[in-house]
């Protein structure tokens, strides 16, 4: 790939790149360039080391889910250049609303070791959410409300005190 080309880690491989997680199931990512030919190449660069290294890869995000605040991508954590790609980890409070929406015990415990290991601050994790719940889109698969008392519980695990702002 010559073109520069953006590439957003999502979920599971962030935590392993981390540190706090030792495998996953699939590579989530988001990619974003200038120009449509370097996302053409990068899919082609994808799919072959799919193949190759026998992993699922996928684009997918928070925001196939939920209302993310818009600038998201660009509050994303730089990791490294390689080659023409530019990578970074997805914003990780938008990351945690997002597992904290789906639920499951894994996100749950993702979400205690991000916040635990100061990867991304609870006071992050509000601001994100005052963004994503005045969203009046985005709410096909979860409902704010829902969303809003999950955070609740979370923050009371995490040993936070009353529920979010």
């Amino acid at each position: 790939m010559r073109r520069p080309v953006r590439f957003y880690l999502v979920g599971g491989v962030v935590l392993i790149d981390l540190g706090l997680r030792g495998a996953t199931l699939d590579i989530d990512y988001v990619a974003d360039a200038d120009e449509p030919a370097a996302l053409d190449e990068l899919e082609q660069a994808i799919r072959s080391l799919k193949d190759e290294l026998d992993v699922n890869v996928e684009p997918a995000s928070p925001a196939d889910f939920l209302p993310i605040p818009a600038s998201a991508l660009g509050r994303s954590r730089y990791v490294g250049q390689f080659g023409s790609v530019s990578v970074y980890y997805y914003h990780l409070p938008s990351v945690v609303i997002a597992k904290a929406a789906r639920g499951f015990e894994q996100d749950l415990a993702d979400i205690e070791s991000l916040v635990q290991s100061a990867e991304v601050g609870w006071d992050q994790v509000e601001e994100t959410w005052l963004e994503v719940r005045a969203s009046p889109t985005g709410w096909l698969r979860y409902e704010p409300d829902e969303v809003g008392r999950r955070l609740d519980a979370l923050r009371l695990r995490l040993g936070g005190e009353g529920p979010l702002r």
